[in-house]
C-alpha cells in the first residue's frame, strides 16, 4: 500500500478544514440576515396597508364632507329660489330638488359615520395590543391589535439589526479574505497533487464530502473509527499504524492513524 497518497488527502482535509472553520466564523449570520429581511419585509407590508387604508379613507372623508357642503350650499340657494317662486308648480320643484340633495347629505353622513366607526374599532383593537404588551402576552396579540407607533419602533429596530448584521459579516470576509484566498489557492494546487497521485481516494473523500460528512477523514481511536465509534478489524490496525488506511464498513469514512493529521497541520 502506497502510503504516500493517503497522506495527500490527510492534507487536503487538512486545508478545506482550515477554510471551513473561517467560514464557521459567519456561522448563521447569513441566515440571520436574511430572515431579519423577511421580516422588515412583512412589516413595511403592514405599515404600507395601514397607511394606505388611512389614506383611502381620509380621501372618501374629504369628499363627503365636500359634497355635504356643496349640497347644503344647493340647499340654501333652492330655499332662496322659494321665495320667488311664482306658482306651486316651481315651489314643488325646488321642494323636490331640496329633498335629494338632503337624502344626498344623509346618505354622506352614514358614510362618515361608518369611517369614524372603523377607525374607533382599529384604535380599540390597538388600545388591547398595547395592554397586552405590557403584560409581555405577545402571543395573544394578532396583527391588527399592534400599535401603529410600536409597528414603527419595530421596522426601526429591525433595519438596525441587519445593518448591524451586514457590518459585522463585512468585517470577518474582511479580516479573512487574504488567509481565504491563500488557502483557496492551497486547496487547488493539493487537489492537482492529489488527482494526479491518488485519483480513486480523491473521488472517495469528494463522495464523502458530498454526503455532508464533516471529516471523510477521521482517526483511528481506541480500535475505533473516531467517525461512527465502530470497532476496526484488529487484522487492519498494523496497516493503520504504518500510515495506512481502512474504509469503515459502517460510516464509509476513512480510518486512518492520528500521526498523519499531526504530519499534515506541520506541513506549510
Amino acid at each position: 500500500m502506497d502510503h504516500t497518497k493517503i497522506n495527500l488527502v490527510v492534507r487536503l482535509q487538512h486545508l478545506d478544514n482550515q477554510i471551513e472553520s473561517i467560514e464557521s466564523l459567519q456561522k448563521g449570520l447569513p441566515e440571520e440576515i436574511e430572515a431579519l429581511e423577511e421580516d422588515i419585509a412583512f412589516t413595511s407590508r403592514q405599515i404600507e396597508a395601514r397607511e394606505k387604508t388611512a389614506a383611502e379613507r381620509e380621501k372618501t372623508r374629504k369628499n363627503l364632507t365636500e359634497t355635504i357642503e356643496n349640497c347644503k350650499s344647493k340647499i340654501k340657494s333652492f330655499k332662496d329660489k322659494q321665495t320667488l317662486a311664482r306658482n306651486n308648480k316651481e315651489y314643488d320643484a325646488l321642494s323636490k330638488q331640496i329633498e335629494y340633495e338632503e337624502k344626498e347629505i344623509a346618505q354622506a353622513e352614514i358614510q362618515l359615520q361608518d369611517i369614524k366607526h372603523h377607525e374607533e374599532k382599529a384604535n380599540e383593537l390597538q388600545d388591547q395590543g398595547r395592554q397586552l404588551i405590557a403584560e409581555n402576552r405577545y402571543d395573544e396579540i394578532s396583527e391588527e391589535m399592534m400599535p401603529d407607533d410600536v409597528l414603527s419602533q419595530q421596522l426601526k429596530d429591525l433595519k438596525i439589526q441587519v445593518e448591524q448584521k451586514k457590518e459585522e459579516l463585512e468585517s470577518i470576509v474582511v479580516e479573512t479574505s487574504e488567509e481565504v484566498s491563500s488557502l483557496k489557492k492551497q486547496i487547488a494546487e493539493q487537489r492537482k497533487i492529489v488527482e494526479k497521485e491518488a485519483k480513486r481516494l480523491l473521488s472517495k473523500y469528494d463522495h464523502l464530502k458530498k454526503g455532508n460528512i464533516q471529516n471523510a477523514l477521521v482517526k483511528l481511536h481506541r480500535h475505533a473509527c473516531s467517525g461512527c465509534n465502530t470497532r476496526v478489524p484488529t487484522n487492519r490496525h498494523t496497516i493503520i499504524v504504518q500510515g495506512g488506511f481502512y474504509l469503515c464498513e459502517s460510516c464509509g469514512r476513512i480510518v486512518v492513524h492520528e500521526r498523519l493529521f499531526d504530519e499534515a497541520a506541520s506541513e506549510k
